[in-house]
C-alpha cells in the first residue's frame, strides 16, 4: 500500500470507529440489562415469592437485587462490548497494521542505517514511538470526540505493536553471526517476525477475556441466588 492509501485506510477506520462502538454499546448494554433483569426475575420467582417474610423486609431485598441485577449487568455489558469492538477492530485493521508496519520499517531504515549488534531496545523504541506518533498527524483527524477517541485506540494499538513487534524484532537481528546490523537486516527481520504472527495470540486473548467475562457475569448473577438458598 502506498503512503496515501495507508493514511486513507486508518482515517476512515477511526471515523467509522466512534459510530460504530457506540452502536455496539448501547446494543450490548441492553443485553446485559435484560440478562440482569431475568436473574431478577428468577430471584423474585424462586424465592421472594416463596419466602413468607415481612413486606417491608421482601422490598428492601428487591431493591438491592435490582440495583446488583441492573448495574452489574450494564457493566458486564459494556465490558463485552470493549471486547468484541476491540477483537473485530484489531482483525479488520489487519490490512492498515500491514501497511503501518512498511511505513514503520522503512522510518526504521532510513533512522538506523548501520548499527551494532547488541542493539539498544531503548533506541528501537523511541524510533517506533516517534514514527507511528508522527502518522497519526498526518491523518489529520477533526478535533473533537473522534479524534480524542483514535489517540486512544491508536496508541493502544500502537503499544501492542510494540510490545510484540520489537522483542521478535530484536531476537530476529540477534540471531545474525556478524557483528554489524544493516538496514536491510531490520526490513529482513520485520519481515520474518510478519503480522499475523503478532495479531493471532491478540486475538486469542480477546477471546479468552470474553470467556472469562462470561464467567463473571454467572458468578455475579448467580451469588444472590445463592446467598438466598443458603439462608
Amino acid at each position: 500500500m502506498k503512503r496515501e492509501e495507508i493514511v486513507l485506510f486508518w482515517r476512515r477506520f477511526f471515523t467509522d470507529l466512534l459510530t460504530g462502538t457506540l452502536v455496539n454499546l448501547i446494543l450490548f448494554c441492553a443485553l446485559g440489562l435484560a440478562l440482569g433483569m431475568a436473574g431478577l426475575y428468577a430471584l423474585d420467582a424462586i424465592f421472594l415469592e416463596e419466602l413468607e417474610w415481612n413486606k417491608w423486609l421482601e422490598g428492601l431485598i428487591f431493591t438491592l437485587a435490582f440495583g446488583w441485577y441492573a448495574i452489574l449487568g450494564i457493566i458486564h455489558g459494556i465490558g463485552a462490548c470493549a471486547i468484541h469492538t476491540a477483537g473485530r477492530k484489531l482483525a479488520e485493521a489487519m490490512t492498515g497494521i500491514h501497511g503501518l508496519l512498511d511505513l514503520i520499517t522503512k522510518g526504521l531504515v532510513e533512522k538506523i542505517p548501520r548499527i551494532n549488534k547488541n542493539i539498544p531496545r531503548e533506541q528501537l523504541e523511541e524510533t517506533f514511538d516517534g514514527i507511528g506518533k508522527n502518522f497519526l498527524t498526518q491523518l489529520r483527524l477533526k478535533k473533537g470526540v473522534t479524534a480524542l477517541f483514535a489517540w486512544l485506540v491508536y496508541g493502544a494499538i500502537l503499544k501492542g505493536l510494540k510490545f510484540f513487534f520489537l522483542d521478535d524484532v530484536v531476537e530476529e537481528l540477534a540471531k545474525k553471526e556478524s557483528g554489524d546490523i544493516t538496514s536491510v537486516d531490520v526490513e529482513h527481520a520485520v519481515r520474518r517476525v510478519g503480522v499475523e504472527v503478532i495479531i493471532s495470540p491478540i486475538l486469542d486473548n480477546f477471546v479468552l477475556l470474553q470467556i472469562l467475562n462470561v464467567i463473571a457475569l454467572l458468578f455475579t448473577f448467580g451469588f444472590p441466588l445463592g446467598a438466598l438458598y443458603l439462608l
